[in-house]
C-alpha cells in the first residue's frame, strides 16, 4: 500500500513532529538543541513560513506551522537532512537519525490554533521535564517567547495575545489562564482521523448513524473543513489512488507524452523533458515518495529532481495535463 501523499496548500497550518530513529535522543544537549533551533529559524526566513508554536524534547520535536507559497516539504527537507548531516558528522557516525518520515497534519486553524498553541508548549510538563511553574523561563518551547515578548520562531506574538484581551497586558493574563487550564485535559492532537477530530471515542459513538461526516487521518477538522482541503488540494476524488507504484506512475506518464518509458528513464534530451518534470511532481504528490527516490529512477540527485519539479509546477497546462493524466488512470 503506497503512503498517502501529503496535503499542503498556502495558507495551510501544519502540526508538524519528528522523532529519532528507535526513539533516541536526537536533541542530547543544549548545544543541538540550539543548533536545530537555528536551522528552523533560518529555514522559516528562507521559506516564509510562519511559527506559532514550536517545542524540543529530548527524542522529539513538534513544530506549529503556517505555510506560504513553499510547500511544508521543501523546508522540512531542508531541516532535517542539514540536521542530520550535522549531527552525523559530530557523532561520527552515518545513516538515517531520524524515525521514517516527519509526521504533518493538516489544521482547522478556526477550531486548533490555540489548543495547539497549548498542546505543545506543555509538552515538557506533561512529561515530567519540568514543573509548570519554570515553562515560563524554559528555553526550548515557545511559550518563553510569548510571556517575554522575546524575539525567537514566534513573529506574531500580538495575533495570539488578541484571543484573550484587547491590549497585550489583558491578553497576555489570559493566554497564560488558558495554558495552565489544559494542564487538566487530556488532549491527543498528534493526529489527524476521526476520532481525534470528533473529541474523542465517546463523541464518536454518541453519533447517529446519519450524522457520518467525511474523515481523513492527515488532517484534523470536521468533515466540511475536510470537504474543504480535500477539494482544495484536488484529491477530493483521489482519496483511494490507483497509482500503487513508480512504475505504474512511468507508464501513464509515458502514454500520455506518447514517449517511450526507456526514454523518460535515461534521456536528457529536450522532448522528454517535460515528461520527466511532470513524472518527478506527480510522484511526489500521489504516492508521497521522497524527492531522493524519484530522483534516483531517472538518475538525477536530489538537488535535479526538486529543479525538475519546481519546473511542473510552473507549466501553464499543469491542470490540464495532471487532470488528463489522473482521467485515463480512473478510466
Amino acid at each position: 500500500m503506497p503512503r498517502q501523499a501529503r496535503l499542503d496548500y498556502p495558507g495551510a497550518l501544519h502540526h508538524v513532529m519528528g522523532r529519532g530513529i528507535e526513539k533516541k535522543f536526537i536533541f542530547n544537549d543544549d548545544l543541538l538543541k540550539s543548533k536545530f533551533h537555528e536551522r528552523v529559524s533560518n529555514n522559516l526566513r528562507r521559506f516564509s513560513i510562519q511559527c506559532y508554536a514550536w517545542c524540543i524534547m529530548g527524542n522529539h520535536f513538534h513544530l506549529l506551522l503556517q505555510t506560504g507559497q513553499t510547500p511544508l516539504a521543501e523546508l522540512m527537507s531542508s531541516l532535517l537532512t542539514g540536521y542530520a548531516v550535522y549531527y552525523n558528522i559530530i557523532h561520527k557516525r552515518s545513516g538515517h537519525l531520524f524515525q521514517n518520515r516527519y509526521k504533518s497534519v493538516l489544521c482547522d486553524r478556526n477550531e486548533y490554533l490555540l489548543p495547539l498553541v497549548r498542546y505543545i508548549h506543555l509538552n515538557p510538563v506533561k512529561a515530567g521535564v519540568i514543573n509548570l511553574q519554570d515553562l515560563e523561563q524554559y528555553r526550548w518551547t515557545g511559550h518563553l517567547e510569548i510571556c517575554r515578548n522575546e524575539k525567537g520562531l514566534i513573529k506574531d506574538k500580538d495575533e495570539i495575545l488578541g484571543f484573550f484581551g484587547k491590549n497585550n497586558r489583558e491578553g497576555l493574563r489570559g493566554y497564560k489562564e488558558f495554558v495552565t487550564s489544559g494542564l487538566d485535559t487530556k488532549e491527543d492532537y498528534e493526529g489527524g482521523g476521526l476520532v481525534r477530530s470528533a473529541g474523542g471515542l465517546k463523541e464518536v459513538l454518541r453519533r447517529k448513524k446519519d450524522e457520518k461526516e467525511m474523515y481523513d487521518d492527515r488532517i484534523l477538522g470536521g468533515g466540511n473543513f475536510v470537504e474543504e482541503v480535500l477539494k482544495k488540494t484536488g484529491t477530493l476524488d483521489q482519496q483511494e489512488c490507483k497509482i500503487n507504484s513508480i512504475k505504474e506512475l512511468l507508464g501513464h506518464v509515458s502514454r500520455y507524452y506518447n514517449v517511450p518509458c526507456q526514454t523518460i528513464l535515461e534521456t536528457r534530451e529536450h522532448c522528454a523533458r517535460e515528461a520527466r518534470d511532470i513524472f518527478l511532481y506527480m510522484g511526489r504528490k500521489y504516492l508521497g515518495e521522497s524527492v531522493t527516490n524519484l530522483g534516483q529512477a531517472l538518475h538525477l540527485n536530489q538537488s535535479a529532481a526538486s529543479l525538475a519539479i519546481k519546473r511542473a509546477r510552473k507549466l501553464d497546462l499543469l491542470n490540464k495535463i495532471e487532470n488528463d493524466i489522473l482521467e485515463s488512470i480512473y478510466q
